[in-house]
């Protein structure tokens, strides 16, 4: 990134490759931010380690350090990030009530529904004691109804409100999780097809180069003594 501008407030956003927190990672580039990318490696449960755990106490991804101060939850750091940066078009400017309305509307379906529908499809183990082929199964179903909510809002112009929005991005991720377990599109062909239509932003281009130089980092750090892998958080 370039140097920060004067008066910017100093940005650190953790994140983990694969994790919802690419949609911070793209709003961040695309609104041409300058920023520091911290990696919290979940796979060896660096999240659930004491210096973590003092940044974002449920140990997720993302977490925005902003001055110094810490902004959770993926939906408020894309708030944030657009207000920052309004100019940059990650929603849509001078929303009427109603838009603004169809934009949470959006946040929310991506963050409290389908979240944790891909969740249950990709790692039931994580939000079950019991049978997880029973949550498979049960998100398998919800999967099938909420994608099918997602097309039917989309289908008419591709996107989620009338032109491109973070909130697609969003909706990508999502798709990207469920397909990795198998979950089959062939039903939603619209949002199946987010990601070409997204990967003419030059933003969305950039953030998947860093999705796997973040992977590489992450592999790289942990054939690392440990001494050596721990990173400052």
């Amino acid at each position: 990134m370039s140097a920060p501008e004067a008066g910017a407030p100093q940005l650190v956003l953790h994140h983990f490759p694969g994790a919802c927190s690419q949609v911070c990672v793209f709003a961040l580039e695309h609104a041409g931010l300058d920023y520091e990318l911290r990696l919290v490696d979940l796979k060896t449960s660096e999240q659930s380690g004491v210096a973590y755990s003092a940044i974002s106490p449920l140990g997720k991804v993302p977490a925005l350090i902003i001055d110094g101060a810490v902004l959770t939850e993926n939906a408020a750091i894309q708030t944030y990030i657009h207000e920052l940066r309004p100019q940059a078009g990650l929603f849509p400017r001078d929303a009427s009530p109603l838009d603004v309305g169809r934009r949470q509307a959006g946040l929310s379906l991506c963050g409290g529904t389908l979240h944790p529908i891909v969740r249950g499809l990709a790692n039931p183990l994580r939000i079950t004691d019991g049978d997880p082929e029973g949550v498979r199964r049960k998100s398998q179903a919800l999967a099938v109804k909420s994608f099918g909510v997602a097309e039917e809002r989309i289908a008419q112009t591709g996107w989620w409100l009338d032109d491109w929005s973070l909130l697609d991005v969003y909706l990508n991720w999502a798709v990207s999780v469920a397909a990795s377990t198998g979950f089959d599109f062939k039903p939603f062909p619209t949002i199946a097809g987010l990601a070409a239509r997204l990967s003419e932003l030059p933003a969305f281009r950039r953030m998947l180069e860093i999705e796997v130089e973040s992977a590489a980092e992450l592999a790289r750090r942990r054939t690392l003594p440990s001494a050596l892998a721990v990173p400052k958080i």
